[in-house]
């Protein structure tokens, strides 16, 4: 028999981290951060585990690694692309991109996430099956998505609750705001930012404006990152990071790092820009309270408007069922939406808190 436990990750927003245990061995899923600031997971009672496996590297999933001296200090296993953003002191080991592997004698498989370089869903060969999607997406333009196999028991990116409106569906919306004026778009780099990029090439009004950070992320994707890249992406991603202005004043659409808008460029250009009528500014993904992004959407200075980086509800019911699940925990999701997951998923069970035996 083998267990699942939720650190964090259940019932909410906040930083990823379950543990698995299965035949003496003890594999820990994800260690987060945030994303609302200063948001760590609680591994105090979690004891020593045998290994960390990372499905990306977003600070959310990979971002509380000042904790593993709490938990053994585990060596890591993670994508190549994403070990080389570990620090130096941490011992790592290659998890592919779409293979399979053994980590402490359990058969990993891996594919692609579709939402990030080295961004991977690992599928345990424990139990009746384990499959942890991390954050999955497969409504990119940029990134490749893999589908997983079959497994008994699936925690499952849930993160937009009862939404599903299609990505397809709200571009037509987003080349409005484009076409208005001057808009600065806080973004990651390493997420959304390179489908955006791409979206304002593909509706015909030419490169955006990026900062340095941006540019990086593009240049990554093809180079390092290239096998994450769909084939049909890639010359345009390369142009993009070639020949895109740089961000210097209010000018056509600009991305800039980060995301909330706490640091980086977003922080700079929203400090200078917040008081003044323009830019638009518009966020286009989860808004952490006591960020700028949560001050400006509130005062009406800046708008919401969801690009998808995460299932909708109908890919979500859609993942189940090919799955073949008979147990599932919708994860990064609010609480709120439970008796909407359990009627969309049903029959399987669903279940937000405890542990679960598989």
């Amino acid at each position: 028999m083998a267990t699942l436990r939720s650190i964090s990750g259940l019932g909410a927003k906040g930083p990823a981290c379950f543990l698995v245990e299965a035949d003496g061995v003890r594999l820990l899923l994800d260690l987060g951060y945030g994303p609302q600031p200063g948001l760590w997971p609680d591994v105090s009672d979690v004891g020593r585990v045998d290994a960390l496996l990372l499905s990306h590297g977003h600070r959310d999933h990979s971002g509380g690694l000042a904790l593993l001296p709490r938990v053994g200090e585990p060596p890591v296993y993670a994508t190549d692309i994403v070990r080389r953003r570990l620090p130096e002191n941490v011992a790592s080991f290659v998890l592919p991109l779409r293979g399979t592997t053994e980590v402490c004698g359990i058969r990993v498989t891996t594919g692609r996430n579709g939402h990030a370089p080295g961004g991977i869903w690992l599928h345990l060969g424990i139990g009746d099956g384990l499959l942890y999607t991390g954050d999955i997406s497969a409504e990119s333009a940029v990134y490749v998505y893999d589908a997983p196999p079959a497994a008994g028991t699936l925690l499952m990116d849930a993160s937009y609750g009862a939404y599903d409106t299609a990505l397809a569906d709200m571009l037509p919306v987003f080349d409005g705001i484009f076409a208005a004026g001057p808009l600065l778009m806080p973004v990651p780099p390493a997420g959304r930012a390179p489908d955006i990029a791409l979206q304002v090439v593909r509706s015909g009004r030419g490169f955006p404006h990026i900062d340095a950070a941006v540019r990086g992320a593009l240049s990554d994707l093809v180079g390092e990152s290239l096998e994450c890249v769909r084939p049909d992406a890639r010359e345009e991603i390369a142009a993009i990071a070639r020949e895109a202005p740089a961000l210097d004043g209010a000018h056509g659409v600009m991305l800039a790092a980060v995301a909330d808008a706490t640091a980086g460029d977003a922080a700079r250009f929203v400090a200078q820009w917040e008081p003044e009528a323009e830019p638009a500014i518009v966020f286009t993904g989860y808004v952490p309270p006591g960020t700028p992004a949560d001050r400006l959407t509130r005062s009406g200075r800046a708008r919401f408007v969801r690009w998808n980086v995460h299932p909708r509800l109908s890919d979500c019911v859609d993942l189940a069922r090919r799955s073949g699940a008979r147990t599932i925990l919708p994860a990064f999701g609010e609480a709120r939406h439970l008796e909407t997951w359990r009627a969309a998923l049903a029959p399987a069970a669903v279940h937000l808190e405890g542990t679960v035996a598989f």
